[in-house]
């Protein structure tokens, strides 16, 4: 049955609107929440330009530790030496930037590579899709969003004024599943869409090549859609969202985030962070969406995470963004950012390993596939396991 928006987030969404009428999408502000985070610095300028993808160049948290409780892989049965050489193996990898591995919530190995450090924060490119969909989980158990199954355009009505039938069906879930049907090409059509100044009326008006759920096309122009749609039923940037609902649960803060030309923060890019922040993120989705005895992200955000919806090929499926694959003889989520930016989790033996690669402009890219790392040395390093 259908769930229509409460009284809440209609007036919150309606104040939205009347402001970015009233003012404009480039208005100046100063917004501090919770932790006294300005969502305003955060953003900065925008190195890109203007354009859809930035130039991913690295920046400092100023409090890099997280008060992550550590262990010796020995205390939380694991083999030292099996984990030090799988560390070494990827770290010749010329890109990879960053290894860590948790267990049972502890962090037991955490390397460094060609340059990088702790306090190093880096474009975790679509990582944040899956950060996108921990946050629509949580408007809508707020209240602030129906249903996922609420089309898009109860939401952003006035983009949806001349759109055929088919597109006016297309719901929060066929953009967090990739099903929506309209016509894109990752990497390419982005470049179409930033010439336009209005990004989210430059998506919506794309050709709707399939009939809405029947078909996977990866798009960033969906979890474009979905900060959207997250800001106008809140009332909130997506930003203030974010660090009010979920990281500062977490203890973490986004040391930058890309915006569009109407001040739409980024879905599903152009979000900084440290390694050792998704490998919080990560726990957190281990732990069924619990953090320090708190259901940060609701439990069901969490399994509709897990449960593959389509299958991609390759061995690949898609969740409601994350990606799942056969690891060690099971199938395990993961979040996956351009470039070799992961979050593996592999719930059988309580493990999560986060893996970052640089994608800095100008420098080459490896993007490794971390199957041989998880099997060979990961799992095989937990005791008792062949």
């Amino acid at each position: 049955m259908t769930r229509y928006l409460r009284p809440r987030a209609l007036l919150l969404g309606a104040v939205l609107v009347l402001a970015q009428l009233f003012l404009g999408p480039s208005t100046a502000r100063t917004v501090t929440i919770g932790s006294g985070v300005d969502c305003d610095r955060i953003w900065q300028t925008p190195e890109g330009n203007g354009t859809f993808y930035e130039t991913n160049r690295t920046r400092i948290d100023p409090r890099p530790g997280h008060d992550w409780p550590v262990g010796s892989p020995r205390s939380v049965g694991m083999d030292a030496a099996v984990l030090e050489a799988g560390l070494h193996r990827l770290g010749r990898e010329r890109s990879v930037f960053s290894a860590l591995v948790v267990r049972h919530g502890r962090l037991v190995a955490e390397g460094y590579f060609h340059g990088s450090r702790r306090d190093h924060s880096n474009n975790v490119h679509s990582v944040s899709k899956s950060v996108l969909q921990a946050l629509i989980g949580i408007a809508v158990r707020r209240g602030f969003i129906g249903s996922i199954d609420d089309p898009v355009h109860r939401y952003l009505p006035e983009y949806f004024a001349d759109a055929p039938a088919e597109a006016r069906r297309i719901t929060l879930r066929h953009l967090l599943t990739m099903t929506a049907g309209w016509e894109w090409q990752e990497d390419e059509t982005e470049y179409t869409v930033e010439r336009r100044r209005d990004w989210v009326k430059a998506i919506v008006e794309r050709d709707l090549e399939r009939e809405p759920g029947t078909a996977f096309t990866y798009s960033s122009g969906n979890t474009h859609l979905l900060s959207a749609v997250l800001q106008r039923a809140s009332g909130r940037s997506t930003c203030e969202f974010a660090q009010r609902y979920l990281f500062d649960p977490l203890g973490i803060t986004a040391e930058h985030w890309g915006r569009d030309p109407q001040g739409v923060y980024s879905g599903g890019y152009n979000l900084y962070l440290t390694p050792r922040e998704l490998a919080k993120f990560g726990l957190l989705y281990l732990n069924r969406g619990r953090w320090q005895g708190r259901q940060v992200v609701p439990r069901e955000t969490v399994s509709q995470s897990m449960r593959p919806v389509v299958r991609v090929g390759d061995g690949y499926s898609y969740a409601h963004g994350w990606w799942l694959r056969r690891i060690g003889g099971r199938t395990v989520p993961f979040a996956w950012g351009y470039g070799g930016q992961y979050i593996y989790l592999l719930p059988a033996a309580d493990v999560v390993v986060v893996v970052t690669e640089n994608t800095r402009e100008g420098h080459e890219n490896v993007d490794v596939d971390l199957r041989v790392f998880l099997e060979d040395y990961v799992l095989r390093s937990v005791r008792g396991r062949r």
